[in-house]
């Protein structure tokens, strides 16, 4: 992969990325692993081919630094190079991933009951894990409907406007919620301010009926119900969740057969959490 002029340019001194505290306070704590961990996190499902000069901008990492990390993956297969002078996470990288995910056996455990789910109302059925400000699919059941959102095992959805990121803020602790909202407003501000609102309906109604109800917000025409599964020491490691498409499924039959279904779901999966499950990590 050729470099750029502005790709090899070393920066100014004043531009020099300052270490975090963990990296000042930790003897033992590798940088050098940490930043190539940190360009491996700029790739996503939805910008899985990123430039140097791309990921040089989003990890906030000098140029050259960044060029003798992606050279180091390379040579181990970790990235490999694509069409239009790109790079994307190779088989090393992404077995680490399904490996990671592979680990949380609630992913097997709630598959059978998330496949009957999407069967039974010509939908779709996930569980997934809560990563920054994502949502992270764990698991994805689909019935044979074309009318569905494409989202697999791997796929994020945005806290701030998903079902499954509204019943990981319904099921936490209120001061839990605060803080995740005032990052939200800090870091997803505009999604948020057109989300909120029904939030809001969508909190009131959880603690009615013990879920909640996102009719087109994540995606337009798409109406899904969502349950969190709340561990045993009041932590939510996970949530679940089905939907399909505004003609298929409605609100009125999400409240009345598949919302009840779900919180059965979520207790049956509260029950079966070892303890290794209740603090669930995603690679």
């Amino acid at each position: 992969m050729a470099r750029t002029k502005a790709d090899t340019t070393i920066p100014p001194s004043n531009s020099a990325v300052a270490k975090p505290p963990t990296e000042k306070k930790d003897r033992q704590f590798v940088t050098a692993l940490a930043r190539g961990l940190k360009l491996l996190e700029c790739f996503t499902a939805e910008q899985p081919e990123l430039s140097g000069s791309e990921l040089a901008k989003r990890a906030k990492l000098p140029q050259p630094t960044v060029w003798r990390l992606c050279h180091t993956m390379l040579k181990l297969g970790v990235l490999v190079t694509v069409p239009g002078e790109k790079l994307r996470p190779g088989l090393p990288a992404l077995r680490l991933g399904h490996s990671a995910i592979a680990g949380l056996g609630i992913a097997e455990l709630a598959r059978p009951h998330l496949q009957d789910l999407a069967n039974s109302f010509e939908g779709a059925g996930a569980l997934a894990v809560r990563d920054g400000l994502d949502m992270v699919v764990l698991q994805r059941c689909e019935s044979d409907n074309r009318l569905l959102m494409n989202l697999r095992i791997g796929s994020r959805v945005p806290l701030s406007t998903s079902a499954l990121g509204w019943a990981w803020l319904v099921g936490v602790s209120e001061e839990e919620r605060a803080v995740a909202i005032a990052e939200i407003e800090a870091k997803d501000a505009e999604r948020w301010a057109a989300a909120k609102r029904e939030f809001a309906r969508a909190l009131a109604e959880y603690g009615t009926h013990g879920w909640i109800i996102n009719t087109g917000v994540l995606h337009k025409g798409y109406n899904t119900c969502a349950v969190p599964v709340v561990a045993p020491d009041g932590t939510v490691p996970y949530a679940v969740n089905c939907g399909s498409a505004a003609v298929t499924l409605s609100p009125a039959k999400l409240r009345a057969e598949v919302g009840p279904r779900l919180v059965e779901l979520a207790k049956m999966l509260r029950h079966g959490l070892s303890p290794q499950q209740l603090r669930p990590r995603v690679a």
